[in-house]
C-alpha cells in the first residue's frame, strides 16, 4: 500500500508490454544529442523480482517543489513538476508489488516556514521525514540544467551514496543500466554523490538526473505523460533488481566484554565485539573510528578486535558484508565507550634541567591508563613537597582536566644544590595512587628556560587557552628555552604577539578575532600529474602555482589556529573524487579549490549555497583592497566538488596564466604569497562575528639602504604570519587586530625590526636595522 502525506495511494497502474528500442543516430537533425525515451528496451520485473519488492520501505523524494522550481526547459517546463509526475508514477508501480512507499510530497510545495525560507532548511526537512520512516531504500528523482546555459546537453547520471561502497553502489549500478539501457540516452555517467538528500540518508540513497531538461529536445518529450511513465519503469526495473540481488544480512552486534548492565562500555582497551550474519558472505570489512581492525569470521559469526589499545572516550565500529557478484549488506554500525580507570600518574618538570629559582616553574602531572593513555576525568590531585627546600607551590591541590593536572612552583629562598622531591597522589577506584619527581636544584646553575604568565590583550587578562602545547599550560604559564637570557618564543596558533617580541612576559591578541581558530578547512590545489590545469606561454604549470598558493595559505590558516588539509602535497593526480572524499574525511567545515584556469577569473559557488556567495564577494572585495585582482567577478560555478563537500564551498581562480601579462604578474615576488594572503583574509571575514569592527587595509615600503625598492624581502607580522614585498617594495596588509604590531625580517639578507602603531599607515622602512 503506497503511503504519501495527505493523500491515497493510486490504483496500480496496468503494464504495458515491452518494446524494442532502436538505435538512435548519434545527433538529432537539430545538431543536438538524442532525447531518448523512445520504448522500453527491457521487460518488467520477474515474478521474483516482484516478490522481493512486497514489504519493502521505500522513499521518494520528488526534487524541488514550491518556491525551488529547480532546472527550467526553454519552453517553460519546470523540473520540479517533472520530478513530482516521474516520482507518482514510481510510487504506484511499486505499491503495486506490495512495498509500502513514502513520498517526501506528493503534491507542488516546499518545506519553507514563516521564519526560515533556505534551501538548507528544506532539504533537512526532506532527510528528516526520510529518516523517520525508517526506510530500506531513499530515491530521489531530479532532471538536469547546463551550468553554462547550452541547450545541446544530454546525459543521463546517477549517483550513490557516496562513501558507501557496498549497498548505495549496488543500487547506483542497478538503475543506472536500467535507466541507460531503457531511456537510450547515449552518454551517461554512473558517480558517487555528496547531495545533501543522499548524505543524510540512514538507508542506501540514490539522486537520480535522467537527462537535461534544458535541452528543448528532451523538454518536449518530458511533457508527455509518456516519457514520464517510462523513466518511472526505468528506475523501478533499477529498484526490484536490486532487492532481488542474494545479500548477507546483518543481525546484530554487540561488546562481549561490555561491563554488565552496561550494555556497550568496556574497561579495556581492546572492546571484544561479535555479531551475526545470515546468508552467504565473501567478505567483511570492520573500521573503528575508521580505522581496520581485525576480523574473524566463523559459521554465521563475526568477531572484531581493534588493532591497537583504544583510548578512554567514544568509539564507532562500522561493519560491512558483502557476497561476491551478488550484493552488499546494509552497514552495521555500534558505538560503544571505553572507560579504563586511572592506573598512574607521571610527574615532570616543564623544560627540564635544573631549577635556579630566578623565575618559577611548572610540574605537569598526566594521569594515564593501563596503556600509557591519558584519562580525562576531573578530580583532585594533591602535591606535597618539603618546605626545607626553600620551594612554596602556588596551590597544593588542582583540579585534573584533559589528562592533565598543573602545579606552579616558586623560590621563597636561594637554593642549595640539592634535590627536590615532588610527592603526588590522587585517589583511583579502588586505592591511592601516589608518584614522585625528583627535581635538581642549584642556584648556581644557568637559566636553561624562561618562564612567565602570558597575557592576553588587550584586556591585559590572563590567557588561557586549551590548546594542548608543549610550551604553554592551559592556564597561560609559559616554559620556553633560553639563548643567553633571551627567551625563544615558538609561535601560539590563533594569536600573534602584541608589541615586540621581546617584551616578557609574552602579551598575545587574538588573530583575526579568532575566527579562524578551530576551524577545519580543505585546500584543494586544481591539477597535479598529467593534468596542468591551465598552461602559460612560457610555459608556466596552474597546478604548480596552485600548489605553491595553497601550501602558503595553509601555513597562514594553521598560524590562525585552523585545521588544515590539502587534496594533493605533491604533483600528483587526484581525481574530482578523490578531492571530495579527503575533504569529507577530514569533515572540513571549508572547502576552497584554488586555480589559475585559462578561463575568466571568478571568485564561484555552487548555485545554492549563500554562504559560498559571501564568501565569494568577501574575497572579490579583498582581492581588491589588497591589489592582487582588480576586478574578480563572482558567480555560480558547475566544478563537480562544489557540489558534493558537505560543506561551504568556493572556487578562486584569480588570475588566468594563459594571459601573457597575467602570467608574468603571477612570477612577480611577492605575488603568490599575497595572492594567499588575500585568500586568508576573506575567509577571516566570511567566518568572523558580524558584530566585528572592519578591518582596514594598510601597506609600508620596504627600502634598501640606498633608497632602492627591497623587492621580495620576507617579512613577519606579530610573529605570526610571513608576507613579502612587490617589485616596488610594498607589502599591503589588513590591520585584523588592534594594537601595536611587530615587523620583523624573515629574510637571511637582512635582520631588523619595525614597531607599528595603529596611527601608522602606510610607512616607508629603510635599510638594515
Amino acid at each position: 500500500t503506497a503511503r504519501t502525506p495527505g493523500a491515497a495511494p493510486a490504483p496500480p497502474p496496468a503494464r504495458p508490454a515491452a518494446a524494442a528500442l532502436a538505435t538512435p543516430p548519434a545527433l538529432t537533425p537539430s545538431g543536438r544529442p538524442v532525447a531518448g525515451y523512445v520504448a522500453r528496451r527491457d521487460s518488467l520485473p520477474s515474478a521474483a523480482e516482484r516478490a522481493a519488492l512486497r514489504s519493502r520501505r521505500i522513499v521518494i523524494d520528488p526534487g524541488h517543489g514550491g518556491y525551488f522550481r529547480g532546472s527550467r526547459g526553454v519552453n517553460g517546463l519546470a523540473e520540479a513538476d517533472v520530478n513530482l509526475g516521474v516520482a507518482l508514477r514510481l510510487r504506484d508501480l511499486l505499491a503495486a508489488e506490495g512495498a509500502i512507499v513514502l513520498m517526501t510530497r506528493d503534491r507542488d510545495r516546499d518545506f519553507l516556514t514563516s521564519s526560515d525560507s533556505t534551501l538548507k532548511l528544506d532539504l533537512t526537512e526532506r532527510a528528516r521525514i526520510a529518516n523517520a520512516f525508517a526506510p530500506d531504500l531513499f530515491v530521489s528523482v531530479h532532471h538536469n540544467a547546463d551550468p553554462g546555459g547550452r541547450h545541446d546537453v544530454n546525459e543521463t547520471q546517477t549517483y550513490y551514496k557516496l562513501g558507501d561502497e557496498g549497498p548505495s553502489y549496488d543500487l547506483g549500478t542497478d538503475v543506472h543500466r536500467a535507466m541507460v539501457r531503457n531511456l537510450g540516452i547515449e552518454t551517461h555517467k554512473l558517480l558517487p554523490g555528496n547531495f545533501s538528500v543522499v548524505r543524510n540518508s540512514d538507508a542506501p540513497a540514490l539522486l537520480t538526473e535522467a537527462s537535461y531538461l534544458t535541452n528543448p529536445d528532451v523538454e518536449a518529450r518530458l511533457v508527455t505523460p509518456e516519457a514520464r511513465q517510462l523513466e518511472a519503469e526505468a528506475i523501478y526495473l533499477g529498484v526490484a533488481r536490486w532487492f532481488a540481488r542474494p545479500r548477507p544480512v546483518l543481525d546484530s552486534l554487540t561488546v562481549t566484554n561490555a561491563v554488565p548492565g552496561s550494555m556497550a562500555t568496556v574497561r579495556s582497551g581492546i572492546p571484544e565485539i561479535a555479531g551475526h550474519i545470515r546468508g552467504a558472505c565473501d567478505v567483511v570489512d570492520a573500521r573503528i573510528d575508521g580505522q581496520s581492525a581485525d576480523v574473524t569470521l566463523a559459521e554465521g559469526r563475526v568477531f572484531v578486535r581493534p588493532r591497537e589499545p583504544l583510548a578512554n572516550g567514544m568509539h564507532e565500529l562500522v561493519l560491512g558484508a558483502r557476497l561476491a557478484a551478488g550484493g552488499a549488506a546494509r552497514a552495521g554500525r555500534l558505538t560503544f565507550t571505553v572507560a579504563k580507570p586511572l592506573v598512574t600518574l607521571e610527574p615532570e618538570l616543564v623544560g627540564g634541567g635544573t631549577w635556579n629559582g630566578e623565575e618559577p616553574r611548572a610540574l605537569r602531572v598526566r594521569l594515564r591508563d593501563e596503556d600509557g593513555l591519558p584519562v580525562s576525568v576531573v578530580q583532585p590531585v594533591h602535591l606535597r613537597v618539603a618546605a626545607a627546600h626553600g620551594v612554596a607551590p602556588v596551590d597544593t591541590t588542582v583540579f585534573a582536566a584533559g589528562g592533565e593536572a598543573w602545579f606552579y612552583l616558586r623560590a621563597t629562598r636561594a637554593f642549595k644544590r640539592d634535590v627536590l622531591k615532588a610527592f603526588v597522589r590522587t585517589m583511583g577506584e579502588t586505592r591511592e595512587i601516589t608518584a614522585l619527581a625528583r627535581i635538581p636544584l642549584d642556584a648556581t646553575a644557568s637559566a636553561s628556560v624562561r618562564t612567565g604568565w602570558a597575557a592576553a590583550m588587550p584586556e591585559d587578562r590572563p590567557l588561557r587557552d586549551e590548546q594542548r602545547l608543549s610550551w604553554i599550560s592551559r592556564d597561560g604559564f609559559v616554559t620556553v628555552p633560553s639563548d643567553s637570557g633571551d627567551a625563544l618564543l615558538p609561535q601560539l596558533p590563533g594569536w600573534r604577539l602584541w608589541g615586540a617580541d621581546s617584551t616578557w612576559p609574552p602579551r598575545f591578541v587574538p588573530l583575526a578575532a579568532h575566527a579562524l581558530r578551530g576551524r577545519r578547512i580543505a585546500l584543494d590545489p586544481e591539477g597535479g600529474g598529467d593534468d596542468a590545469a591551465g598552461m602559460g606561454r612560457s610555459g608556466t604549470r596552474a597546478a604548480t602555482l596552485n600548489l605553491e598558493v595553497a601550501r602558503t595559505l595553509a601555513a597562514m590558516l594553521r598560524a590562525a589556529g585552523a585545521s588544515v588539509v590539502l587534496t594533493r602535497n605533491a604533483d600528483a593526480a587526484v581525481s574530482e573524487l578523490e578531492r571530495v572524499q579527503v575533504a569529507e574525511r577530514f569533515r572540513a567545515e571549508r572547502y576552497l579549490r584554488i586555480g589559475h584556469a585559462a578561463a575568466t577569473p571568478i571568485a564561484g559557488y555552487y548555485f545554492s549555497s549563500g554562504g559560498g556567495r559571501r564568501w565569494a564577494q568577501a574575497l572579490a572585495r579583498t582581492c581588491s583592497e589588497l591589489g592582487v585582482a582588480d576586478s574578480l567577478a563572482t558567480g555560480e560555478s558547475a566544478k563537480y566538488a562544489l557540489s558534493q563537500v558537505s560543506a561551504v564551498a568556493l572556487y578562486a581562480s584569480s588570475r588566468r596564466v594563459d594571459d601573457p601579462a597575467s602570467e608574468e604578474r603571477l612570477l612577480a615576488p611577492g605575488a603568490l604569497r599575497a595572492e594567499a594572503y588575500a585568500l586568508f583574509v576573506a575567509l577571516a571575514r566570511e567566518l568572523a562575528p558580524a558584530d566585528t569592527p572592519a578591518w582596514p587595509a594598510d601597506s609600508f615600503t620596504l627600502l634598501r639602504p640606498d633608497g632602492s625598492p627591497d623587492s621580495g624581502a620576507l617579512v613577519t607580522l606579530g610573529g605570526a604570519l610571513v608576507l613579502q614585498a612587490d617589485a616596488a617594495g610594498v607589502v599591503r596588509f589588513v590591520r585584523t587586530e588592534s594594537g601595536p604590531l611587530e615587523v620583523r625580517s624573515a629574510d637571511s639578507r637582512a635582520s631588523w625590526r619595525e614597531l607599528l602603531l595603529d596611527s601608522d599607515r602606510g610607512r616607508t622602512l629603510t635599510g638594515a636595522r
